[in-house]
C-alpha cells in the first residue's frame, strides 16, 4: 500500500469540479481488447482541463507461454510478449502522464512479478515518473483555492484497490467492494478493479453532527472502474466464456468533484465512457 498527496491549485469556482478517470484492466496483449473504448477514454483524459487518472493494474494480459493460463487462440500477435504489451501501455500512458495520480499493480501484473521476477508497473511508473502504489492506495486531493491573502485548502481522501473477489454473483461482488468501507471507514470513495463491472453502486448514508449541532449526511460512494476486455467474441477464447461470467459494459468511470461551502464538504458525481457515449 502507498498514502500520496496531490494538490490542486485553482483561482476560481469556474475552474471545477476536478475530474478523476480510473482506468484499469486493459488486458493488452489479449485479441479481444477493444482498443475503440480505449483510445476514447485516452482522448477525454488529455482534451478535459482539470482532469486526472489513476491506473487500477492487470494494463496487459502478461500471460507467457509457460503460464498454465496461455491459450494461442487469445493472443494478439501484434504483442504477444509481455515486453511489447508494457512498450505499448508505456506509449500509450506518455501523452497524458502529468495527469496521472499513480499506477496500481493487478493480480496480471502481480504473478508475472512472482513467476518472473519482473515488475512491469513498477518500470512503468519510474519510466512515465508517477508513483508506483502497489495493489492499494490512500490518496489525498487537496483542493487548494488561491484567493485573497490567505489560501483555503480542503482535503478529499478515497482509497483505491486493484480488487479481488471469487464471487460470481453481482451481489457478491457489491459485497467485496463495500468491504473497503472496513478498512478505511468514513470515506467519501472507494474505487475497486478487477471485477471488470463499471460504474457505482448506491452510495452508502452515514450520518453525523456537525459542530453546529446540525445532524448532517456523509455519503459513500463505491465505483467498478471497468474494463477494455471484450468477451464472448467469435474464434476467441478469453476467461471470461470459461468462468460463464455475465458481459459487462466496456469503458472507464468519470468522477466529478467539486467542494461546497456549508455543511456538506463535498459533491460527488459519476458518469461513464462506453461504446455508447
Amino acid at each position: 500500500m502507498q498514502v500520496v498527496k496531490h494538490v490542486f491549485e485553482y483561482s476560481s469556482r469556474s475552474e471545477l469540479p476536478l475530474r478523476l478517470v480510473p482506468v484499469g484492466d486493459i488486458h493488452l496483449g489479449h485479441r479481444n481488447v477493444d482498443f475503440d473504448i480505449l483510445e476514447k477514454v485516452l482522448k477525454y483524459i488529455a482534451k478535459t482541463e482539470n482532469c486526472f487518472f489513476l491506473g487500477m493494474g492487470d494494463y496487459a494480459d502478461s500471460i507467457t507461454t509457460k503460464d498454465r493460463r496461455f491459450d494461442f487462440q487469445s493472443l494478439d500477435l501484434n504483442y504477444p510478449t509481455p515486453d511489447k504489451q508494457y512498450r505499448k501501455i508505456r506509449e500509450l500512458f506518455e501523452p497524458i502522464k502529468d495527469k496521472c495520480l499513480g499506477l496500481l499493480h493487478g493480480n496480471h501484473d502481480y504473478i508475472h512479478w512472482k513467476e518472473h521476477n519482473h515488475n512491469y508497473v513498477d518500470d512503468l511508473a519510474y519510466d512515465l515518473g508517477v508513483p508506483y502504489l502497489t495493489v492499494d492506495a490512500y490518496i489525498r486531493i487537496v483542493f487548494k483555492r488561491k484567493s485573497g491573502g490567505h489560501a483555503k485548502q480542503r482535503a478529499f481522501d478515497l482509497y483505491a484497490h486493484h480488487g479481488w473477489t471469487g464471487a460470481r454473483t453481482i451481489g457478491g461482488r457489491i459485497n467485496r467492494i463495500t468491504d473497503l468501507a472496513n478498512i478505511f471507514p468514513g470515506l467519501p470513495l472507494y474505487l475497486m478493479g478487477h471485477c471488470h463491472l463499471l460504474g457505482p453502486i448506491p452510495p452508502r448514508i452515514q450520518l453525523k453532527v456537525n459542530q453546529g449541532l446540525q445532524v448532517v449526511e456523509m455519503k459513500q460512494n463505491f465505483v467498478f472502474t471497468g474494463s477494455f476486455l471484450r468477451g464472448y467474441v467469435p474464434k476467441a477464447m478469453s476467461y471470461v466464456e470459461s468462468k460463464t461470467y455475465v458481459p459487462t459494459a466496456l469503458g472507464s468511470p468519470v468522477i466529478s468533484i467539486r467542494p461546497l461551502e456549508g455543511k456538506y464538504p463535498f459533491e460527488v458525481k459519476v458518469s461513464l465512457i462506453t461504446s455508447e457515449t
